[in-house]
C-alpha cells in the first residue's frame, strides 16, 4: 500500500481538514501543552511523521532544532513553504523518508515526536529502539500520539446509525481505508503493545486521551449536541485506565537505556 501516494494527496488537503478547523487546533494544542513539558530543556528534536509541518514549525518558533522526516514530498513541500513564510527555515532540516527506515548517523538530539496516528501505519514500532540507541541522549523523551483501538463517540454514533461494521472497525487489526483513493492499512496500537515494541529503555511517564466523548475533526456537525459530556471526556481522557479510549491518545515515554 503506497504511503507516499496518499499522502501526497493529503497534503494539498490537510491543513484545511484537519490543522484550520477549531477541533483540530484544540486537539493539536493539548499535545503541544504535554510536549512543551516534555521537551522543556531540550535543544534539538526529531518529528517523525511530521506532515505539513505544524509541530515543527510551532517548537522551531520556540528556539528548537526540528529534523522533520516524512516520506511525502508533498508534506515537505507544505512543510517548507509554511516555514520560509515564518521565517523558521534555518531551525528546521527536512528528510524526506519512511520514518521506519531513518536512521541517524551526524547528530544526538534530546527528544522525538511523533504525531496524531503517524505510528499507525507501521505494524511494528521496535525501530524506534534503532533510532533512540545511536542518536538519542539518556533523559530525553519520547512523545507519541496514536489512533485508539476504541473510539467511544464513533462507536455509539455508528451503532445508532445500524452501521455496526463501522462501528466495530478499530478493532480488527489491522484495518485498510482510504486517503484520497489510495489503499492504506493502519494498524492499532494498544499501550501495552507500544511498552512491549518500544522494550525496557523506556518508561511511560504519562498517557492522555484526546477525544473521548467529543467530537473529533471530521464531526463538528454534532459538537453542539454533546458538549454537555465535557466534563466526562476530561475525566475519561486523563484517567490512565482509560486514557485510551479515545479517537488519539498521546503517551510520554523517558529514555533511560
Amino acid at each position: 500500500m503506497n504511503l507516499r501516494e496518499a499522502f501526497d494527496r493529503h497534503s494539498t488537503s490537510y491543513d484545511a481538514r484537519f490543522s484550520g478547523v477549531a477541533i483540530g487546533e484544540r486537539v493539536r494544542s493539548e499535545v503541544w501543552e504535554l510536549a512543551d513539558a516534555a521537551f522543556s530543556a531540550s535543544t534539538h528534536i526529531l518529528d517523525l511523521g511530521s506532515g505539513t509541518g505544524e509541530d515543527a514549525i510551532h517548537f522551531a518558533r520556540k528556539g528548537l532544532h526540528v529534523t522533520a522526516v516524512d516520506v511525502s514530498p508533498g508534506m515537505m513541500h507544505r512543510l517548507k513553504t509554511k516555514a520560509d513564510a515564518a521565517g523558521l527555515s534555518a531551525g528546521i532540516h527536512c528528510r524526506i523518508s519512511e520514518m521506519d527506515r531513518y536512521r541517524p548517523c551526524d547528530f544526538r538530539f534530546d527528544g522525538i515526536l511523533s504525531n496524531f496516528g503517524a505510528i499507525n501505519c507501521v505494524d511494528d514500532l521496535t525501530w524506534l529502539r534503532d533510532v533512540a540507541q545511536p542518536g538519542l541522549k539518556p533523559g530525553s523523551r519520547l512523545v507519541l500520539t496514536a489512533m485508539g483501538s476504541f473510539y467511544p463517540l464513533e462507536f455509539i454514533v455508528f451503532l445508532l446509525k445500524g452501521q455496526p461494521r463501522l462501528a466495530f472497525r478499530r478493532l480488527r487489526r489491522p484495518v485498510d481505508i482510504a486517503i484520497d483513493g489510495v489503499p492504506v492499512r493502519v494498524h492499532y496500537h494498544s499501550l501495552k503493545s507500544i511498552e512491549r515494541m518500544l522494550g525496557p529503555a523506556f518508561h511511560l511517564e504519562s498517557v492522555r486521551g484526546l477525544r473521548s466523548l467529543l467530537p473529533a475533526p471530521g464531526w463538528e456537525h454534532i459538537e453542539a449536541r454533546v458538549r454537555w459530556l465535557a466534563p466526562i471526556d476530561r475525566l475519561v481522557c486523563r484517567a490512565r485506565p482509560t486514557a485510551t479510549f479515545a479517537d488519539h491518545f498521546v503517551s510520554v515515554w523517558q529514555y533511560r537505556p
